[in-house]
């Protein structure tokens, strides 16, 4: 028997995320069906970043196979971490130990457990990532690196104005600029244990697509 663990944050109303949700249909109003509208951006909730994202002329979504998003997954376990902590190529070292890295890379910090994700703090208060962790990561030559915090530190100056031009989104361009896909706002990582896990990712088919949401499951063995 299996067991299939949600890594994805809802789809709700957040500050972060002006979504607009409305019924274009619904019983209440004496329609024969219900239906919802809503708009959304290709990098709010949980989401997959493709290069294009931000270099120009580089790989869509639609350039990667999706066979890279489905397979064994290395976990690198730095839940220790507290607010406002970097994590550094040394601790992911540490992290991996002596497990062969996977094509998968997911960076595991419990964060959303510490700080409520509809908060500021989430974004405000978020460990992150260094330079030389983003190099590190980006040398084991996986097909996608997932994390479940606001990975780069600069990311806590958008939500006051700060231009993303003016802000260096180290992991951004650390390791999509080597063709290796990112997943950004991951969840409940704590229900994952030990080093490898089986994974599934499939990101919304939006062609030729800069990024897109992306339900993420971790496939375990169930308890008997």
């Amino acid at each position: 028997m299996k067991k299939y663990i949600d890594l994805t944050l809802p789809i709700v109303p957040h500050w972060r995320c002006p979504i607009e949700i409305k019924d274009v249909k619904s019983f209440d109003k004496g329609d024969a069906a219900n239906v919802t509208w809503f708009t959304l951006q290709t990098h709010w909730y949980t989401h997959i970043d493709a290069p294009i994202h931000q270099f120009p002329n580089t790989k869509t979504l639609n350039d990667f196979p999706l066979e890279y998003l489905f397979g064994k997954a290395t976990i690198l376990d730095v839940s220790y971490v507290e607010a406002n902590q970097p994590i550094t190529a040394d601790m992911l070292k540490e992290a991996l130990g002596d497990t062969e890295p996977t094509k998968i890379i997911l960076v595991k910090t419990c964060w959303e457990d510490k700080t409520e994700w509809h908060s500021h703090d989430y974004w405000d208060e978020s460990p992150y990532i260094t330079e030389d962790g983003a190099e590190w990561l980006a040398s084991l030559e996986p097909h996608v690196v997932g994390f479940d915090f606001a990975q780069d530190y600069d990311i806590r100056k958008l939500r006051f104005g700060v231009p993303e031009s003016q802000c260096y989104l180290t992991t951004h361009r650390k390791i999509l600029k080597k063709d290796i896909m990112m997943i950004e706002y991951m969840s409940n990582m704590k229900s994952v244990t030990g080093k490898t896990v089986d994974f599934v990712g499939l990101p919304t088919a939006l062609e030729h697509a800069n990024g897109a949401q992306i339900r993420c499951v971790a496939v375990v063995d169930a308890e008997d």
